[in-house]
């Protein structure tokens, strides 16, 4: 960092008194660490050490403005920042301050418009959720797996709830998310499907633990609901069958079940017992509804053991989180 993209500059500088040269070699560094493409994290604690042993000796006009040449760069380092912020407290107003969070403080255009650039950004150990918005929107498979990927990208960011719920769609994804120790119980569940069987069993005992201090929620199957499944189920119409448990649930139209996609099969099994079918009608329904569910004999042994494993109020819960819609039920809850 404290090289020179200008090596012409530094001769001129000998002829300065030591308070100018030093004024000069800060503001030099503070341009050329703000006008970066790029900063890494060596780059920005050496700029850090350089700008801490500087300051101290820089006169106020000086100070104003290296002030105003850092307050477009997201990535000076806080204690840079606070050193001016308490050495120019009438400056507040005039010169925003704010560091990653200001709205002028975004990264160079140029990476966004390549893929390594793209990639960069995602993997930076600092990231803005208005860059991260600008990343997702590409639906660029290879950078939203390393945002996923990245311990900066925080779960509470309403950005990363997107993220999840791509997940839903694209197993792999899931997968790298699952890898994380700081998803929410929410967002787990959203991704149980891709889920081993221990994280499963770990995501079913952490619902259940939050439903515990309320009444469990509940829907109940009217008798003709259950025969119109059986019935569906019987003649193999599987678009018929999934309307018929969306009217179930009561989810508002249309509802994307798509039962019979590779890793969803689960799903099913789930929804009859957050239903509370009756388990002989729900083993007929897996063994009717399509050859896919029932084959090979491992495939409705391990349905069959799904349902079993899921209390009906936690299947509720997961279908719900699942799918992205919320059931018409008798008792509400708060999850």
């Amino acid at each position: 960092m404290a090289s020179s993209a200008n090596p012409g500059l530094w001769p001129a500088l000998s002829d300065l008194s030591g308070a100018d040269a030093c004024a000069a070699l800060l503001k030099v560094n503070a341009e050329m660490f703000a006008a970066a493409p790029a900063r890494d994290r060596e780059s920005i604690e050496t700029f850090e050490a350089l700008a801490l042993g500087f300051l101290p000796k820089a006169d106020h006009a000086t100070l104003l403005e290296i002030a105003q040449i850092l307050a477009r760069c997201q990535d000076t380092p806080p204690s840079v920042l606070d050193y001016l912020r308490r050495h120019l407290p009438e400056s507040r107003e005039t010169v925003p301050l704010q560091g990653a969070s200001s709205p002028a403080c975004r990264l160079d255009r140029r990476l966004f418009a390549t893929a390594a650039g793209r990639a960069q950004l995602a993997s930076r150990d600092r990231l803005d959720e208005a860059d991260i918005e600008r990343l997702l929107v590409l639906r660029e498979e290879s950078c939203e797996d390393t945002l996923a990927a990245n311990p900066a990208f925080p779960p509470s960011m309403p950005t990363f709830h997107e993220l999840v719920r791509r997940a839903v769609e694209r197993p792999a994804l899931a997968r790298i998310l699952l890898r994380r120790g700081d998803l929410s119980a929410t967002q787990e569940s959203c991704l149980y499907l891709a889920a081993d069987r221990e994280r499963q069993r770990h995501i079913r005992e952490t619902i259940a633990t939050l439903l515990a201090p309320v009444r469990a929620p509940s829907c109940r199957l009217a008798e003709h609901d259950v025969a119109a499944l059986r019935k569906a189920a019987n003649e193999g119409d599987v678009p018929g069958f999934e309307r018929w448990l969306t009217r179930a649930f009561g989810f508002p139209d249309p509802v994307d079940w798509r039962l019979l996609q590779t890793g969803r099969h689960p799903l099913l099994a789930v929804a009859l017992k957050a239903l509370g079918m009756p388990e002989r009608d729900a083993i007929r329904i897996l063994l009717t509804l399509h050859p896919a569910l029932s084959y090979p004999l491992s495939e409705i042994r391990r349905l069959v053991r799904t349902m079993r494993e899921v209390p009906g109020p936690v299947a509720l819960v997961l279908v719900e989180a699942i799918l992205g819609a919320k059931a018409l039920r008798e008792a509400s809850r708060a999850f």
